[in-house]
């Protein structure tokens, strides 16, 4: 889900914000002075538009990109299950639902103060 909020209403309910993100994965765009500021996202979300930053920097990317996209509507590929099995990585394939107490592990917490 996506709201758009001032940078007030932000100041004057930041926990609940944070809660939203952390547990609901809710995106939050900022505007200030009416205009769009920031966006406030939980940092699973981050970390992915950041990979697919570095994979497009990649020389090449596009024709990468064009051929599994072309291989996938050709059917060619395997499961993600059956190669996360072959790598030992069993569960590790299904999104978990997003929850506070697995957003917020103790460890979690001290590296980031």
């Amino acid at each position: 889900m996506e709201r758009i909020i001032s940078v007030t209403d932000l100041v004057r309910n930041a926990a609940r914000i944070a809660r939203e993100i952390e547990t609901e994965g809710t995106v939050y765009r900022i505007t200030r002075g009416g205009r769009g500021s920031m966006v406030l996202v939980d940092e699973e979300y981050f970390d992915g538009w950041m990979a697919a930053l570095d994979e497009m920097r990649r020389p090449g990317w596009q024709e990468t990109l064009a051929a599994t996209r072309r291989d996938a509507a050709a059917g060619r590929g395997r499961d993600l299950e059956v190669i996360a099995k072959e790598m030992g990585l069993e569960g590790s394939t299904r999104r978990k639902r997003r929850t506070s107490a697995a957003r917020t592990s103790s460890s979690r917490r001290r590296k980031s103060r």
